[in-house]
């Protein structure tokens, strides 16, 4: 297949799964909260009401959604180096605040149904109503986290999550109701529906969380450790040493930035292949690319116990065993590598 006249890539083929799987959400966004909306005229339920209120964000998010993979579909450039992915951040952010807002209107709802006494009827029609607007949601909200994953894009999985928990608070609506209806206990109608409430805000606040770390290029320690993992498999004897490695995301693009230790007698086009060589292997499997900086630092008199590089026409000290790139010892920074090593320029 072509894309203006080009064989389409992996990263075109990313685009599209990600707008396809945008526009899904609106769409099935829309049929959810009708059908809500439609069982709320028909039961008189608040908590179905608070349901379908929910629903609305679901709609707001999912055309912001939509909006927002549109920007990130754009390359970077001039203004934009780093690519439009922190797009996506802002997105998931928003998305977070209107699940936690979504909660306490529940809350507040159930609490004034509460006050002013529950008033509930004609549950069968209204049940399936609810049933069948619960399982479209509960599909497309794994549908989208399955594609935001495995595309990397934030915003989706995201909104995933969004769908899912509203899934729970139709589900606890939905018992609600039926406890309503084999019992004529209409009090459970409010109070599963402000229990259900409680539990989408610490869903909402949670996604906030994750979506300001993002913003903020929060470290990953487990990302750390597999890229830690990745160059020490790849390494080559040159490779003496690993410090300062940092990395986040701008969307879906990675980033990487590292300080390694090579042979001081080396000449560019050797550093070069190197930088080359630790590009390739970082970036593999990213389908959207994303950028890798190597900061070389010439090597010290005190590394050569750990550098295999033979023969050598500088070393100093004979060979004991080279260090292991693992996680923690790849983000130690110049204040932690000691008197030694001076700072790195």
């Amino acid at each position: 297949m072509t894309v203006a006249g080009r064989e389409e890539t992996d990263w075109d083929r990313a685009q599209i799964d990600r707008r396809r799987a945008g526009r899904l959400a609106l769409w099935v966004g829309m049929a959810v909260f009708a059908a809500k909306l439609a069982a709320f005229w028909i039961t008189g339920s608040t908590a179905v009401l608070a349901d379908a209120m929910e629903s609305t964000i679901n709609i707001v998010s999912a055309a912001m959604l939509v909006y927002t993979l549109s920007i990130v579909a754009r390359p970077p450039d001039l203004n934009h180096p780093y690519g439009h992915g922190k797009a996506e951040f802002l997105a998931a952010g928003i998305e977070g605040a209107a699940i936690a807002f979504a909660a306490l209107v529940i809350v507040a709802e159930g609490v004034r149904e509460l006050l002013e006494g529950p008033r509930v009827q004609r549950l069968d029609v209204g049940l399936l109503l609810l049933v069948a607007s619960t399982v479209a949601n509960y599909l497309l909200g794994r549908h989208l986290v399955a594609v935001g994953k495995r595309v990397h894009s934030a915003a989706l999985v995201a909104d995933g999550q969004h769908v899912l928990a509203d899934v729970w608070t139709s589900v606890g609506v939905v018992g609600g109701l039926v406890v309503v209806a084999l019992t004529g206990f209409m009090w459970a109608d409010p109070l599963i529906a402000m229990a259900v409430g409680v539990h989408v805000a610490f869903q909402g606040v949670a996604l906030l969380r994750d979506a300001l770390g993002g913003l903020m290029d929060a470290a990953d320690p487990d990302v750390n450790e597999e890229t830690a993992r990745v160059l020490e498999s790849a390494r080559d004897d040159s490779w003496i040493d690993l410090h300062g490695l940092r990395s986040w995301r701008s969307g879906a693009r990675r980033h990487f930035d590292l300080h390694l230790t090579v042979p001081r007698y080396y000449d560019v086009d050797q550093i070069h292949s190197i930088h080359d060589e630790i590009e390739h292997t970082l970036l593999d499997g990213e389908i959207d690319g994303g950028d890798v900086v190597v900061h070389f630092d010439p090597c010290l008199p005190v590394d050569c116990p750990g550098c295999a590089v033979s023969p050598c026409p500088v070393r100093e000290a004979a060979f004991t065993g080279r260090h292991v790139f693992d996680g923690e010892r790849a983000v130690r920074t110049d204040a932690t590598l000691g008197a030694d090593h001076p700072p790195s320029r």
